[in-house]
C-alpha cells in the first residue's frame, strides 16, 4: 500500500479509494479529506469509471472519524488552521453528496463521526458483521457533525436525538433499520464485489442479490424508552425521565442518564438545538450551521479538555466549562448561531 494515507488505483471500470491509516483506526487528516476529494473530482468526468469503492485497511475500525487529537494540537496553536480542516471535511461531504456515479463504502469495525460522512452520503453503503455506527462526539466537547443535524434529524420520532446525545454505538441490525446503510453483506465479499464493479456490472442487482437481512437490533426493543424519554422537549426534562424510568426499564435508562451527564454540557445543548434545527433543514444549510458551531467550540476549552480527557491522558475526568446543564445560558448559545453558515460556502446544487 506504500506511505500514502488514501490509496486510489484504477482497476477498469472501477475507482478503488482505500483508507490507509489502520494504526489510528484510519482516523482522517487533511491529506485524506484532500486526496478523497481530488479523487472523486478525476472520477466523475472520467467514462472509464463505472463507479467508485471505498474501503479500509485494519480489521477494527473503517474510519473512526475525523483525527481530533491532531486537530486539537493544531487549533491551540493556529484555530484558522484547525477551523480549516473541518471546512474541507464538510465540503467533502457535500462532494460526495452531489457525486453522481455510484460510490459504495465496504465497512467493517467502527465507522464513528467523520468515518459516517465519507460514507454516508454515497449511494451504497454496505455493512459486515462486526460494522458499529456512532456519533461520539458530546463526549470529547463536539457536536455530531458531517450533516449528522440532518441526517440524525430525519431518523424516526427521537431515536437521531438519543444517537446524537449519547454517542452510542449501534449494530448493523439496527443500522439497517434506520436506513443508515443500505446492504448487509459479510466481508468475505468484498473481493467479489470490487472484481464484480470493476467489469461494470449493475451494482444494485449485484448488492441485491448478496443482501442478508440481520435480524432485529438492541433499538428495535429499546424504541419505547427511547421515545418516552428523548421525546422530552428540554434537556432537564430528558434527564428528569431517564431517573423516573430506571425501575422501570431495568436500571436501562439509569445508564442512559449517567451517561449523558458525563458529557460536555454545553456539547448536549448544542447537539439537542442542532438536531431540532436540522429536522426542517436541508443537509446543504446542516453543514454550513454545524461548521458555525464547530469553529466556535474550537475557540473555547472544551472541545480540548475533552480530548485531552478522553484521548490523550485518558483519565476520563473532563473539567467541563460550565459544568452543569442549567448552568449553560440561552444567550450563551445563541452566540454559537450567530451568522449561520456565514463562514461555509458550498456550491447549491438543484432540488437538494
Amino acid at each position: 500500500m506504500g506511505a500514502e494515507t488514501l490509496y486510489t488505483e484504477k482497476r477498469n471500470r472501477l475507482g478503488l479509494l482505500t483508507l490507509n491509516r489502520p494504526g489510528s483506526l484510519n482516523a482522517l487528516d487533511e491529506e485524506m479529506i484532500m486526496a478523497l476529494s481530488a479523487a472523486l473530482q478525476n472520477w466523475q468526468d472520467d467514462p472509464q469509471i463505472y463507479g467508485v469503492i471505498l474501503q479500509a485497511r485494519g480489521e477494527h475500525a473503517f474510519c473512526a472519524g475525523a483525527d481530533v487529537k491532531q486537530i486539537s494540537a493544531l487549533g491551540q496553536k493556529d484555530l484558522s488552521a484547525a477551523r480549516a480542516f473541518f471546512e474541507k471535511e464538510y465540503r467533502y461531504n457535500w462532494q460526495l453528496h452531489n457525486f453522481t456515479k455510484p460510490h459504495i463504502a465496504l465497512m467493517n469495525g467502527l465507522v464513528l463521526g467523520g468515518g459516517v460522512g465519507i460514507s454516508l452520503y454515497g449511494t451504497h453503503r454496505v455493512a459486515a458483521k462486526n460494522y458499529a455506527f456512532g456519533m461520539p462526539e458530546t463526549a470529547i466537547g463536539l457536536i455530531p457533525d458531517v450533516g449528522a443535524s440532518w441526517f440524525l434529524g430525519h431518523l424516526p420520532n427521537s431515536m437521531g436525538l438519543y444517537l446524537a446525545l449519547t454517542g452510542r454505538s449501534i449494530t448493523r441490525s439496527d443500522a439497517y433499520g434506520l436506513g443508515l446503510v443500505t446492504h448487509c453483506i459479510d466481508a468475505e465479499h468484498f473481493s467479489p464485489i470490487k472484481q464484480a464493479i470493476s467489469e461494470g456490472e449493475p451494482v444494485d442487482v449485484l448488492l441485491d442479490g448478496l443482501h442478508e437481512d440481520p435480524g432485529k437490533g438492541e433499538l428495535h426493543s429499546r424504541h419505547g424508552w427511547i421515545e418516552a424519554i428523548f421525546s422530552a422537549s428540554t434537556l432537564e426534562e430528558i434527564m428528569h425521565r431517564a431517573k423516573a424510568l430506571a425501575d422501570e426499564s431495568e436500571g436501562w435508562s439509569q445508564k442512559v442518564h449517567d451517561e449523558l451527564a458525563q458529557k460536555s454540557p454545553t456539547s448536549l445543548h448544542l447537539a439537542h438545538a442542532l438536531w431540532k434545527k436540522g429536522r426542517q433543514s436541508s443537509l446543504r444549510r446542516a453543514l454550513g450551521r454545524e461548521y458555525n458551531v464547530v469553529a466556535t467550540l474550537l475557540a473555547g476549552p472544551d472541545f480540548h479538555e475533552g480530548v485531552r480527557a478522553m484521548l490523550i491522558d485518558k483519565d476520563k475526568s473532563p473539567a467541563w466549562q460550565p459544568s452543569q446543564l442549567s448552568d449553560v445560558s440561552k444567550a450563551e448559545l445563541e452566540t454559537f448561531f450567530e451568522n449561520e453558515g456565514r463562514q461555509l460556502q458550498l456550491r447549491e446544487q438543484v432540488g437538494v
